[in-house]
């Protein structure tokens, strides 16, 4: 039976040609102006807020269906009250885009990407000689989670750079990291290593997690790399530990407010990299990830409950 499909952002052209072959589609540049809103019956996401209020809006709907892990940006909630189910579509070459990207983060940081770049434009090629680039290779990478994409990186750090790898997850047990080959710690003595890297989702829980006493732990040729979610670090608290070089540098992909404001305090800083909530946008992985939402929504509609449902109180999916 042929669904609506509101495509509320863009996702790859494959995935929407493949969803478009069996359902009527609502494109993202239609979006809330399109007269068919009301009687969408699937969303597809990816960073657009689906609040209760939208979901009024649409008395059929059944499925949301997360293209990517997080889904802070959707009121998980208020669709388990209105009997929608809620799927997302973590792992698969997503987790490991993303982890390549944290990792191209640490380097970049480390080896002074921006600044050494800007040598070479600026004319002044000669004071090379004055630069002390930071390793990788040896360091001591503590990670903040250890779910999938934070297990990638650590093999990309550890295998390809013979990184001593620790973890702060309470959600696995000690046992669980030592036979992955991982020192577990607490948090406080995770933030005194050489790296540090976040891997939570966003929750009440972790929104800053990492704040002013977490990087004062910091030693001051150490960075720190957020591919996860903004929020997670305290971000004026992060400025001031930059700017007063109590920290060694960071990459940061993801911001409290996307896209961050013209004036952010971030943007003056020498010693950080920034990127636009890429880490993961890759073309293998927005390909795979867009197929794996076609694959939530064809499991559905014949009748299935697909692996990765959020809210499995709802007892079935809306006829």
């Amino acid at each position: 039976m042929s669904e609506l499909v509101y495509i509320a952002d863009p996702i790859h052209a494959a995935g929407v040609e493949r969803i478009g072959a069996a359902h009527e589609i609502i494109p993202p540049e239609a979006g809330m102006s399109d007269p068919r809103l009301e009687r969408t019956t699937i969303i597809v996401v990816r960073t657009m807020e689906i609040p209760d209020a939208l979901m009024a809006r649409m008395p059929g709907l059944k499925l949301i269906v997360k293209h990517g892990a997080g889904v802070d940006n959707i009121d998980v909630a208020a669709a388990t009250k209105r009997g929608i189910w809620v799927a997302n579509t973590p792992g698969g070459n997503n987790s490991t885009a993303v982890a390549e990207g944290a990792v191209a983060l640490m380097l970049a940081v480390l080896r002074r990407v921006r600044d050494m770049d800007e040598l070479v434009r600026s004319g002044r090629f000669e004071e090379r000689w004055k630069v002390r680039l930071g390793d990788l290779t040896g360091a001591r990478v503590g990670f903040i989670g250890f779910g999938r994409i934070a297990r990638s990186a650590a093999m990309i750090c550890g295998a390809g750079f013979g990184a001593d790898i620790a973890a702060y997850d309470p959600m696995i047990p000690p046992e669980e990291l030592k036979a992955l080959g991982v020192t577990p710690l607490g948090l406080p003595e995770l933030m005194e290593r050489d790296v540090i890297s976040i891997h939570v989702p966003l929750t009440d829980g972790t929104r800053n997690l990492i704040g002013a006493p977490e990087l004062a732990r910091m030693h001051p040729s150490a960075i720190i790399v957020n591919t996860s979610r903004g929020g997670i670090i305290d971000e004026a608290a992060l400025v001031e530990a930059l700017k007063s070089g109590a920290i060694g540098g960071a990459g940061i992909d993801v911001f409290e407010q996307e896209p961050p404001p013209a004036d952010h305090p971030l943007f003056a800083l020498p010693n950080v990299v920034l990127g636009p909530h890429v880490a993961g946008v890759t073309e293998a992985s927005m390909k795979g990830m867009a197929f794996a939402v076609a694959d939530v929504i064809d499991t559905v509609l014949a009748g299935g409950q697909p692996a990765t449902l959020l809210n499995p109180e709802v007892s079935s999916c809306r006829p």
